[in-house]
């Protein structure tokens, strides 16, 4: 059983994570932006445990990343990953809460949108914990960001115009949380949720690293609306080293034929 304190929650969904007691998937996001295909892979759901989508602060999210050789996501991923999605839900705010069972209802919210036995990208199943360019000034922040739909107002939310600008936002889709730094890092409550992409990631072909991508300052344009990043990583979170943890890669794609610049 999930811990209702939040710090021994987090350790606990650690430990499964370690022990192998998790679900997760790798899904190819695949998208063409500036004259560049860019092939990501991304979990096609959020992590689960017991079953359930769990809830993490952006510190844990980065320790999770570290064990499964992968990265928070930027903004911009996070909004390829939306438009790609094969399997659409709509957000669930709920009253804010960090526990156990806002947490157990949140991802049976989610659940209830997603036909049974269904396979291939999910969005939006929460929101993200993302790398962004505040974060190089306010290190001792997180930023998140997300909760896409589609319309002009959702629940009487009107929202906010996605990173990615013209090419979501012409759709007609907005985004309920911006990118914004409110929260220090060990906040974690039920719309947190832990969506990552992998470090393996190839441009026009060639494997490289997330990390390098994000940082480079060509093909950092690629993978974030701000362009190369100087952090690569949750700030203040020390790298967990000699553990990982695999697991397997889904075999279905998502793919956009027209990137977004």
């Amino acid at each position: 059983m999930f811990p209702e304190n939040i710090e021994t929650r987090s350790q606990y969904i650690f430990d499964q994570v370690l022990a192998g007691n998790f679900e997760a998937k790798w899904s190819d996001l695949v998208y063409t932006t500036l004259g560049k295909e860019v092939r990501l892979q991304v979990m096609d759901d959020a992590l689960k445990v017991d079953g359930v989508r769990v809830n993490v602060s952006a510190t844990l999210e980065q320790r999770l990343a570290d064990v499964f050789d992968a990265s928070l996501l930027t903004s911009y991923v996070a909004d390829q990953m939306f438009r790609c999605a094969v399997r659409r839900a709509t957000p669930c705010p709920m009253s804010i809460s960090t526990t156990v069972a806002s947490m157990v209802k949140h991802s049976q919210s989610v659940d209830k949108q997603l036909l049974p036995d269904s396979f291939g990208l999910v969005a939006t199943c929460g929101k993200h914990w993302v790398l962004d360019k505040q974060l190089e000034t306010k290190s001792h922040s997180a930023c998140n960001y997300g909760w896409h739909f589609v319309g002009p107002s959702f629940q009487g939310i009107v929202g906010f115009e996605p990173v990615t600008g013209k090419g979501l936002f012409s759709a007609g889709v907005r985004v309920i949380q911006p990118n914004a730094t409110a929260h220090d890092p060990h906040h974690a409550d039920y719309s947190q949720i832990c969506q990552l992409v992998s470090q393996q990631c190839w441009i026009d072909g060639v494997e490289m690293r997330f990390s390098d991508v994000v940082k480079d300052p060509v093909l950092g344009y690629l993978v974030s609306h701000q362009g190369p990043l100087s952090i690569d990583r949750q700030p203040g979170v020390d790298p967990v080293v000699g553990q990982v943890v695999l697991f397997p890669t889904n075999v279905s794609s998502s793919v956009a034929t027209d990137g977004v610049a």
